[in-house]
């Protein structure tokens, strides 16, 4: 199969589990705008029926803006601007204060959605496009670079996993200059048994810390796969060279589920 067969299955089959996800919060969107319906007299049809179109908006919209990198605190923010506004409102209007709650929260699903669904398509209609931390570089001179000046500053308690894609093969680092690095590589993200994680040849068995999160969570990993910078920056360059994991003096790749496992991270 060539390419770009492979490139329209993908897109086929990305779009039938796209509308098989949108399946739960549009029906469940449904059952409420009947419910809504039925419960109220004629004249009040007018006023939710905007009540729900424009909650629908605006809320979908924030999902397609904010669904991929956050911030995820945007959709309590209108919720709380749009109960405030109801709330001043006279009746009819403030009677669909609380209506406006879960009609927020299913169209944020909804555009959440459609935002993963739109950088994946992306992504696999790109397959010679870099994306370097979620940024689309279309020269692998300029990816390589952009790469290798973030890394040594990434601090993923604050900015998530170091990912580094070329299609479906990727790089990923979990820590920061400070503490070390935990890095995968897969040669497919769509089958975990592809993963492979960066371990010392010399095992130790003890464990040690990593920071999970800006709050404090800590998270214990073997001290084998906890690199340097410096290490995990030969390991980034080596993706670039060989889109895959490159042997590295004093060090392996480990697959199975030590590296799933790991990747909680």
């Amino acid at each position: 199969m060539d390419k770009q067969n492979s490139i329209r299955l993908n897109y086929t089959r990305g779009l039938r589990e796209f509308w098989l996800r949108m399946l739960i919060p549009a029906g469940l969107l449904i059952i409420l705008s009947i419910l809504l319906i039925s419960s109220n007299p004629g004249q009040e049809l007018g006023p939710s029926a905007l009540v729900l179109g424009l909650g629908l908006l605006a809320s979908a919209a924030v999902g397609i803006t904010t669904g991929v990198r956050g911030p995820a605190w945007a959709i309590y923010v209108l919720i709380v601007m749009e109960v405030a506004v109801l709330l001043l409102l006279p009746t009819p209007w403030r009677g669909f204060t609380f209506v406006c709650v879960p009609v927020s929260a299913l169209g944020f699903l909804m555009g959440r959605e459609v935002a993963f669904f739109r950088a994946t398509r992306s992504r696999e209609l790109s397959p010679a496009t870099w994306v370097v931390s979620g940024e689309p570089i279309a020269d692998v001179t300029a990816a390589k670079r952009q790469a290798l000046s973030r890394l040594p500053g990434w601090e993923s308690p604050r900015d998530g996993r170091f990912i580094v894609a070329l299609g479906h093969r990727r790089f990923e680092a979990w820590g920061d200059a400070r503490e070390g690095f935990v890095v995968h590589v897969a040669n497919d993200d769509r089958d975990l048994s592809t993963l492979q994680v960066l371990n010392q040849v010399r095992h130790w068995g003890e464990e040690v810390s990593l920071t999970l999160d800006e709050h404090g969570l800590v998270g214990r990993v073997p001290r084998s796969v906890k690199v340097p910078t410096s290490v995990a920056e030969q390991a980034l360059d080596g993706f670039f060279e060989t889109q895959g994991a490159k042997p590295l003096a004093g060090w392996d790749w480990e697959g199975g589920a030590q590296a799933q496992e790991l990747r909680f991270l």
